[in-house]
């Protein structure tokens, strides 16, 4: 009796483990599936990016001599003064920089960003000069920022970069520790930006910051993502009544936070909850209705993804 009872466990046992493993392979498979597809689509906004990039280049930047920095600033400047095509100033200046720095970056990243300066390079040779500028040379600056400021936000977004500066100041920061890579790149922008004043003149100079301040601007809300959320804390006696409102009304979470006060010493619940701006609206008529004498706290969320916000692919 005992020893059939001991076959039937270890039966049970390799059915389980068998159960497990094919388990284990489907999820594997899932994943593999995922990852893949999540890779294919960035190296397609990669592209876009690049593509982005190369029209406010070839477009607008290099037409009216604006120089927003980087290696790309550099094929300006040489296409300019001595006729270089921008795509070979951008190819013979990133190879040597990616045989110096391919250890300074993870693998995946390395190939992304080769593959986004490669694409880059590819564009800037093959997109034609069409005159989509208007008469207005502000404008076009403020065009050719835009441009160049969603293409590089897009090759950011999806974990690569457009070689040069990039790397460069990686590498140096990997070498001086107590100066952060975004120094290290504003001060060789500054450099790049300073040379190409004695070309073009100081007030391209002016024009070049302000177009590498909304460059920077634009980037970093594609990053960060346009959509941002509020981060809203409220203190009240009418906590249940406004809980009861955000979660029935607007169909968002809250959380309570139990917290004492410093003066009273009395126990009371604050509310937490992440909302969109819109919405936020909406909460604070509610509380001068509910209760005026409310105290809340707001704060930006650079990024809100789950169940009612941004879904993760």
């Amino acid at each position: 009796m005992n020893r059939n009872n001991k076959i039937k466990q270890k039966s049970a046992g390799r059915s389980i483990e068998r159960v497990n493993n094919i388990i284990n392979k489907e999820v594997n498979i899932i994943a593999d599936k995922v990852a893949k597809n999540i890779l294919f689509k960035q190296y397609v906004t990669i592209t876009i990016g690049a593509f982005l990039m190369s029209v406010a280049l070839v477009i607008y930047f290099n037409e009216l001599g604006i120089v927003v920095g980087g290696v790309t600033g550099i094929a300006v400047i040489f296409n300019n003064t001595l006729g270089v095509p921008m795509w070979v100033v951008n190819t013979l200046v990133n190879i040597p920089l990616f045989v110096l720095g391919y250890k300074t970056f993870e693998k995946m990243t390395f190939i992304k960003t080769v593959y986004a300066t490669a694409m880059l390079s590819l564009f800037l040779a093959f997109i034609p000069n069409i005159n989509l500028r208007t008469d207005s040379f502000p404008v076009n600056v403020v065009i050719g920022a835009f441009f160049m400021g969603m293409g590089l936000g897009l090759i950011l977004s999806s974990d690569a970069s457009s070689g040069g500066v990039d790397m460069i100041s990686t590498m140096i920061s990997n070498k001086i520790k107590y100066v952060t890579i975004p120094e290290i790149m504003l001060i060789i922008d500054g450099i790049i930006i300073t040379c190409a004043i004695s070309f073009f003149g100081i007030v391209k100079g002016i024009y070049a910051v302000i177009a590498l301040i909304i460059e920077t601007r634009i980037s970093d809300n594609i990053i960060k993502g346009f959509k941002r959320s509020k981060l809203i804390y409220i203190i009240s006696s009418s906590h249940q009544e406004l809980a009861d409102y955000i979660v029935n009304t607007l169909k968002r979470g809250v959380s309570y936070i139990n917290i004492v006060g410093g003066y009273t010493h009395g126990e009371r619940k604050m509310i937490m909850c992440v909302v969109s701006g819109r919405e936020l609206v909406k909460i604070k008529q509610m509380i001068g209705r509910i209760d005026s004498k409310s105290l809340c706290f707001i704060s930006d969320v650079n990024e809100a993804f789950g169940e009612g916000f941004t879904k993760l692919t």
